[in-house]
């Protein structure tokens, strides 16, 4: 179905001295929709099949982050904060002032840093399984998370081979990563939507939390599914609330 939409551009720019993957598609007359994909994903990677639908409506600007797809990892530790600076950077290159945002897990973490750090070129913000802290993450997956982290890490210093750096660096995300509170995100001053699994990788009450600690917030609870599994209602459940709080009739 995406080769059903239509590309605008498929190119790089640069940053930081890196040579930044990004994709822009859909409606080139429409508002400015980012759609930020999950750990380790690069541009195409967005969870379920809200791309396609709202390509009709918006134009539609992903990104290989730091990394991922043909993004060189560079020199830098990666943190949610460096993302947002490159996202920004991004958004700059394209001439972008006002943006509307939709991330999944590690995505939906990179928007919430992001509208925090640059509220100025945020309108709305919808996240899918995304947490503030490790602390939001049900201990026996944060321990697998750690336990990957681990192997990585000594593989890396073993061997010094660059893809289990990257592994590292992409694992280590989740690991200490996003440093926000429910304070922190209480300072959010755009349209706030918060969709999550029944049974998501994030504990139920963190993610309830969250919710009420932005003001005016809205949320979706998709029954019977996981963290990524709520994509697959996306059709006749995910997709009509998402649409309706971007503002799509």
């Amino acid at each position: 179905m995406e080769s059903q939409v239509k590309v605008i551009e498929h190119s790089f720019f640069e940053h930081d001295g890196i040579s930044f993957e990004y994709h822009v598609s859909g409606n080139e007359e429409g508002e400015a929709l980012v759609m930020l994909n999950g750990n380790g994903g690069d541009y195409r990677c967005f969870e379920g099949d809200l791309y396609v639908p709202l390509s009709k409506n918006f134009k539609i600007i992903r990104f290989s982050t730091r990394g991922t797809g043909k993004t060189p990892l560079g020199n830098k530790h990666l943190t949610f904060e460096l993302f947002a600076s490159d996202l920004k950077a991004l958004l700059d290159h394209l001439g972008e002032k006002t943006v509307k945002i939709c991330g999944f897990s590690d995505g939906g973490n990179l928007g919430m840093v992001f509208s925090l750090a640059y509220p100025d070129y945020v309108e709305r913000l919808a996240v899918f399984g995304s947490n503030l802290n490790t602390r939001g993450t049900k201990t026996g997956d944060q321990l697998g998370i750690i336990k990957d982290h681990r192997v990585y890490a000594i593989k890396a210093a073993i061997t010094k081979d660059p893809e289990m750096i990257r592994k590292r660096e992409i694992e280590g995300l989740m690991v200490g990563q996003p440093k926000l509170n429910y304070k922190k995100l209480s300072a959010l001053k755009v349209p706030f939507l918060n969709c999550f699994g029944e049974f998501d990788m994030i504990k139920r009450s963190h993610s309830r939390k969250m919710t009420k600690a932005v003001k005016g917030a809205e949320e979706v609870m998709v029954l019977n599914a996981g963290h990524s599994t709520a994509f697959k209602k996306t059709d006749f459940l995910l997709l009509p609330v998402v649409k309706k709080f971007l503002g799509v009739e």
